[in-house]
């Protein structure tokens, strides 16, 4: 399993119920083997249920859908071996647009 969580996760709106998160690879030297997936975990701030989704390595993006509206959640990554599951990356924050926010070409 990873010895460390993924480098330099991102995040932000794509939507008014959707996030598109990106992260960067884990150390070389901290993969200790191949890396088969990612698992990104995300909540909303103020409370609820923790939800997951797993990335097939080699991709390191994903888009979180049917979100709730104007809301912030806490995302984290983790990497993951045959062996299992490696540490959670630094918690971002990201919120989801507002609706009727229209941008202006």
């Amino acid at each position: 399993m990873p010895g460390a969580p993924p480098e330099t996760v991102e995040g932000h709106n794509t939507s008014s119920t959707r996030i598109k998160v990106k992260w960067g690879e884990v150390p070389a030297d901290k993969q200790h083997g191949n890396i088969v997936n990612y698992t990104v975990i995300y909540k909303k701030f103020e409370g609820g249920s923790e939800m997951k989704k797993v990335v097939n390595s080699p991709a390191r993006q994903t888009e979180l859908t049917n979100l709730t509206k104007y809301t912030a959640y806490n995302i984290q990554v983790l990497a993951a071996t045959v062996k299992g599951d490696g540490p959670r990356s630094k918690t971002i924050a990201v919120w989801t647009d507002q609706d009727g926010k229209y941008k202006e070409n």
